[in-house]
Formats: structure tokens, sequence, C-alpha cells
């Protein structure tokens, strides 16, 4: 937490440096849900290759709604993650943890 005391020192006031959390924890999780859609649709390429060599049809179902849905928990729950530690953080004076020793 001492980078947010940085920051704090720097001049960001509190909801700055909130936002700043919770923009980082949205971050992630959008990278995770690309690398993660990247890798199941390289699987599902790979087993419907397969699938066509051995002469069977079948069509590729993705649940939309259902991906969307836990894209959306996973935004909510690590931004909720990440902003409770930072605002817990921000109640000591930003001097006294800018010079702690971790």
């Amino acid at each position: 937490m001492r980078d947010l005391a940085v920051l704090r020192l720097a001049g960001a006031t509190g909801p700055q440096v909130v936002a700043l959390v919770a923009a980082e924890a949205l971050m992630v999780v959008a990278v995770g849900a690309v690398l993660g859609g990247t890798a199941a649709g390289l699987n599902l390429l790979g087993v419907k290759v397969a699938l066509e060599l051995l002469s069977v049809s079948s069509p590729v179902i993705v649940p939309w709604a259902g991906l969307g849905t836990v894209a959306a928990a996973s935004a909510v729950l690590a931004t909720v993650c990440a902003v409770l530690p930072a605002l817990a953080a921000l109640r000591t004076r930003p001097v006294e943890r800018a010079g702690a020793r971790e």
C-alpha cells in the first residue's frame, strides 16, 4: 500500500486513488477474459476440426449469456476486493505509509 501513499503525497485525492485501483482491477479482468476466451476458442476450434476429420457434424454453441454473467460477476468481485483494502489503506496518513518498510 506504499504506492497508494506515494500517490496521495503526489497530490492525488482519495477518490482518485480509489478510482485508479478500481480501473486496475477491471483491466486485469478484461485481460483475463480476452486470454481465457482466446484459449477456449482455440480449444473449440481443435475439437471442431477433430470432429470434422471423423465426419461428425456438430455445431459449436457458445452460451453468450452465461459468459457475460461470469465476466460481469468477475468484474464486480475483483473491483470490490481491490477497493476495500485500498479504502482501508487510505485511512492512515500518507506520510506514515510512505516511510514504512514492507
